[in-house]
């Protein structure tokens, strides 16, 4: 297959273009299915199952590179009203893997290039489908293009599937695949060449998207765990020294973490799951914000996981845990050992995903893609000029309990300069180490942005970045009289 992929408008040219590269609202790209490139002979798939040789990649009429030929059956039976030769199926590419950090959902506008050779009627339609190579499931109806197509010439069919793809029952779920299947062509007609589809993408730029373009490690403050300044566990009478790193809990000393040398050939310290289980490396010395900073201005956390082959067993109870398969997790704690955990489940998963068994795989967090969730916290209880307020039989400070929604968490965690983690995997599953845990800070830059769309009236003729004409209800980039603007 033939994907070739254009990031016309990712972050990066965006700040050379539009200069708002962390603070975009959209970015667009695009990539092309070009049937010109294919092989001659090469076959494709039908509607429902494999290449066929009536599905054929042949010389274009035009003598401009290849392009792909669906022929009509041959046979009384395959005569249409008209007496045209004809096959009941469309074409199919059986996977179109997305760019990343694209899904579905983010398709603006498909463009199909296709020339009929008989005047028979028929439209041009696509049907997006599971990815899969034989039968696959439909996913949704058929997006037919308005215009009847001139015969004997090349015709560009539009289509905007943000606007009118349908589901079926059940696959709404599927608007968030990062790769689908496509069965297209001119139902019910003969003898047609597609030339190419192109895939116009636009979406909303996220918070991390935003974080990741913005951090610039050459300038951030850094906060780092360094194994290699504590003693490596010892055992001593049957006990374990291992006062740095225990369980989630809080448990220190166990013989099921410890700081030891890394895998074979690598000498330096790390923490060490030996037997693994339900839980997480707990690191038991808080993480400390550099100075001028808070728990707000972190971008990102990291570090290096080495997953071994030997199955795990927790230690406490003698459970089994074999086989890998699953992301690292991050929690975050207000205090040690048993401070509340802000984060949805507790867990935080890693957006790396799974990391290779037996290499050292780099794993990263991004604070913008916590769930915070609400949570009953003990608050200081203060008078009216801000002073504590003591019991006087016991002289501590007098506590009451508060109810926080989501935000609030995020915000009160946010003010903070001291703070504990705890990493891993939830259950370890394996053998595993972690080294080069680092924590990036950065402040936020000054919100800049292209001109308002404000600046453009309802009677002013703009265009979209593919230079078709919109009205003042577009939603994304806008370009009137060659400059860019924003219409939210």
């Amino acid at each position: 297959m033939k994907f070739h992929y254009l990031k016309s408008l990712s972050a990066v040219a965006l700040a050379g273009m539009f200069a708002f590269n962390a603070n975009a609202e959209s970015i667009q790209d695009e990539f092309t299915i070009n049937f010109g490139e294919y092989e001659l002979g090469t076959l494709i798939n039908t509607n429902g199952g494999a290449p066929n040789a009536d599905m054929v990649i042949v010389e274009s009429p035009d003598g401009d590179g290849n392009a792909l030929l669906v022929k009509g059956h041959k046979g009384e039976e395959d005569l249409n009203d008209e007496g045209f030769l004809r096959w009941d199926t469309w074409a199919r590419i059986p996977q179109v893997p997305m760019p990343k950090g694209y899904k579905l959902s983010d398709i603006e506008m498909i463009e199909a290039v296709f020339m009929p050779t008989q005047a028979d009627g028929y439209k041009f339609s696509i049907v997006i489908k599971d990815p899969a190579d034989m039968w696959p499931g439909t996913w949704t109806e058929t997006l037919e293009y308005d215009e009847v197509p001139t015969v004997n010439e090349w015709n560009t069919a539009t289509f905007y599937p943000a606007d009118e793809l349908v589901f079926t029952e059940g696959n709404d779920g599927k608007a968030s695949s990062t790769a689908f299947g496509m069965s297209f062509g001119i139902f019910n007609s003969t003898n047609y060449y597609v030339k190419s589809f192109t895939f116009y993408l636009n979406k909303e730029v996220s918070q991390r998207e935003k974080d990741e373009a913005a951090l610039d490690k050459s300038t951030a403050a850094c906060f780092e765990f360094n194994f290699d300044e504590w003693p490596v566990s010892e055992e001593v009478d049957g006990a374990f020294s291992s006062p740095y790193v225990g369980s989630n809990g809080g448990g220190v000393n166990r013989p099921d973490m410890v700081i030891d040398l890394g895998p074979e050939g690598y000498n330096n310290n790390c923490a060490h799951v030996i037997y693994g289980g339900h839980t997480n490396i707990f690191v038991t010395e808080p993480v400390i914000v550099p100075e001028g900073y808070t728990f707000d201005d972190l971008r990102l956390i990291e570090y290096d996981v080495y997953v071994t082959d030997l199955p795990g067993e927790d230690y406490t109870n003698g459970a089994q845990f074999t086989g890998s398969g699953q992301a690292p997790s991050l929690k975050l704690k207000d205090g040690y050992p048993w401070g509340w955990e802000p984060l949805g489940d507790g867990v935080q998963r890693a957006s790396s995903g799974v990391p290779t068994v037996g290499e050292w795989c780099k794993v990263e967090f991004y604070p913008s893609t916590f769930n915070w969730v609400p949570r009953e916290v003990d608050v200081p209880v203060v008078d009216e000029n801000g002073e504590p307020v003591m019991d006087e039989e016991s002289g501590e400070q007098v506590m009451t309990k508060e109810s926080w929604d989501g935000e609030k968490v995020a915000e009160e965690f946010g003010k903070k300069t001291q703070f504990w983690m705890s990493f891993g995997f939830r259950p370890c599953e394996n053998q595993c180490y972690v080294d080069n845990i680092k924590l990036w800070f950065q402040k936020g830059g000054e919100e800049t942005a292209v001109d308002s769309i404000s600046a453009v009236k309802a009677n002013d003729v703009i265009y979209n970045v593919y230079g078709q004409k919109v009205d003042e209800n577009y939603r994304g980039i806008v370009i009137k009289n060659g400059k860019k603007y924003i219409n939210k």
